[in-house]
Parts: C-alpha cells; structure tokens; sequence
C-alpha cells in the first residue's frame, strides 16, 4: 500500500467524526427549540385561561362598583355600613292611606263565636239573665223554648236557634228533635227504659238543659255529616265518649255550658248533680 493512502485514512476518519458531532450538535439544537416552543405555547395558553377566568371577572366586577359606597342609602363613604343596611338601604318607607276599613258582617261574627248574647231567630229568651236552680231542677227563667216541645238552658238556647237557622237554609227544614231538657222526675224514666245508656239521675247532661237528642232521622246521613262539620261553629257537638264507649250519634251537646260546669271532670262527679247555682 502506498504512504498516500496511509495519510488519507486518518484524515477521512477524523472528518467523518467532525460531521456526526455537527449532527448531533444541530439535532440537539432542533429538540431545545422544540422544547421551547411547547413551554412558551402551554406558559400562554395558561396565562390566557387565568386572565380569562380570574382576573378579568374580578376586574369586570369590582370596576363599575368601586364608588358603589356613595349611591348605598344611608351608606357614608369611609365608613361601614352594616350587612342589613348595604343590602338593604333605609329600608322601606310606610305611605299613609286614607283607605276605609271594611265593614264587620255581623253574620261572620255570629259563626264565629259560641258565646251568643241574643238571637234574632230567639227574641224572648235571654241569657245574659243566667240561670239558677240544680241539675233536673232548673228554674223557668233559666230555659227557653226552641220548638218542637223541647227546652234549653237559655245560653244554650241561642246558640242552638242560630245553629238550626244556618241549617234550615241549607236543608229547608228545622233540625229534628227527640229531647232536649230533662226534669228529674224524667230522667229517672229514662234510666229505667234505657238502662246503662242513660246518665244517672242527677247528672245527666239533659238535667242542664245544655244536650239534645236528634230524631233518628237527622242522627244519620247528610243531617248528621252537616251537624258534625258545622255544629262546633255554635258550640254544638257530638262528644267523644258518644262515638267511642256508648255509641249515640244523635246526641249533642252544648260544650260552652258543659266546659263551665266541668262536667267531665273529676270535681262533677265527686258532687254528684249537687251543683251551686249560677246567675
């Protein structure tokens, strides 16, 4: 082999090496770019999204209301207006009115209390005279006459014509009765007919003149279903005990009368039908 190929290996191999270290040096360069670009493009996509979603509606917010404090009524600028007052202001203001009030219905006012004074539908009886005399025993003055052959405490009476003219307008006929005020002499014949479902004598509810009975008749069907969704209007109803332990549908009772003489309470029973008068 001659010297001149000897010479020519080694500059042929250095050169080769020259050029892969430029390639390598240019294809690093390519890949840093490269790098680069993609941070510099994910640092403004970034920077977009919170400028976008943060400081622009914080800006866009705060902006417009920065002098906000002064058109706050009652708000006073360097001073802190309470929670209520900034939402709120001064709040309302009241404008007089020279609106008439309504006129009371002197019906509405009936249907609204039991405690009846005088019924146009019972002009004589009148019980702000009270009453006297014992269970079964009741003075002449103490009752009142409400059709039919029957009587009543004279409280109890009003209420009852009041309960009976709402009802005939609705039905086109009184409320039928089978009793109403019991003497004592008859109290007695009805224990001795009725048996267990007669009170004793003496304490019977009908003594006082504050129970009816109803005829068989209105003790049922739209009769009844009305007197039970309306006679607690005038005080008038069918008591508890008349639904559970002794079964009368037909009897009602004046709960005004009977809650003032604490009928159901231990104190009635302990007296017996001995009661004190009344006036």
């Amino acid at each position: 082999m001659s010297t001149d190929a000897h010479a020519s290996a080694p500059q042929a191999s250095r050169s080769s090496r020259r050029e892969r270290r430029l390639l390598q040096t240019q294809e690093i360069q390519v890949r840093q770019t490269h790098r680069r670009r993609k941070v510099l493009t994910r640092t403004g996509v970034l920077a977009g999204f919170v400028l976008a979603m943060v400081v622009y509606p914080v800006m866009g917010t705060l902006t417009p209301y920065a002098d906000a404090v002064e058109a706050v009524p009652g708000a006073v600028a360097g001073e802190n207006p309470s929670t209520a007052r900034a939402l709120l202001g001064g709040g309302p203001q009241l404008v007089e009115s020279e609106l008439p009030l309504p006129e009371a219905d002197a019906s509405a006012v009936l249907a609204t209390s039991v405690q009846i004074e005088v019924s146009q539908h019972l002009p004589d009886c009148n019980p702000l005279q009270g009453w006297e005399g014992y269970n079964g025993k009741l003075s002449a003055d103490s009752l009142c006459d409400v059709g039919q052959g029957e009587q009543l405490r004279n409280d109890a009476a009003v209420a009852f014509a009041e309960l009976n003219n709402r009802f005939a307008q609705d039905f086109g006929r009184d409320i039928c009765l089978s009793d109403g005020y019991r003497t004592l002499s008859s109290q007695y014949a009805t224990k001795r007919s009725r048996g267990f479902l007669a009170a004793t004598p003496g304490t019977s509810v009908h003594g006082w003149g504050l129970a009816i009975d109803l005829c068989s008749s209105d003790a049922r069907g739209p009769a009844k279903a009305w007197l039970e969704e309306n006679g607690a209007t005038w005080g008038w109803v069918n008591p508890s005990w008349a639904k559970t332990s002794k079964y009368e549908p037909w009897h009602f009772e004046y709960e005004p009368g009977t809650d003032e003489l604490g009928v159901y309470g231990s104190s009635y029973w302990a007296n017996s039908g001995a009661y004190r008068s009344s006036n």
